[in-house]
């Protein structure tokens, strides 16, 4: 796999969560362009990257992530591949993560902010070409 597809499938997948938020609820969604690369071992990297998904105001945040993760739980029920965990993080934030059981691929969504939830991934494991430095934005 190139860096170009492993960030282009993790992007689609940021999407997909996205799409889990109802529609009347989302006042816009900025995916973020340009990510970062992170090693996964000697030899092979991963692309990271985010989305901010902006609620319509008046909006329950925490429902809203509440809510994605039921719907995400109905779509992975018959999969194997993720497993799915929610938690609250050092802000008493509630999140969600969906790991894969068999690569590094990985998302994690909940608040942001009051109004604003973050979508953030991390891409399956790829070599990169020869010569092709891993800093700076990919």
């Amino acid at each position: 796999m190139t860096w170009e597809q492993a960030k282009a499938d993790a992007q689609e997948t940021e999407m997909a969560i996205a799409r889990l938020i109802p529609q009347d609820q989302v006042a816009n969604i900025d995916q973020h362009e340009s990510g970062s690369l992170f090693s996964c071992d000697e030899t092979r990297h991963q692309w990271t990257g985010i989305t901010y998904v902006t609620l319509a105001p008046g909006s329950d945040v925490e429902g809203i992530v509440k809510e994605m993760q039921g719907r995400l739980d109905e779509v992975l029920r018959t999969s194997t591949d993720f497993k799915v965990t929610s938690y609250r993080d050092m802000f008493d934030d509630y999140t969600v993560e969906a790991q894969a059981r068999a690569s590094a691929e990985a998302y994690l969504f909940g608040a942001d902010d009051d109004k604003v939830i973050s979508i953030e991934s991390w891409s399956v494991c790829f070599t990169l070409p020869e010569g092709v430095y891993p800093g700076g934005k990919f």
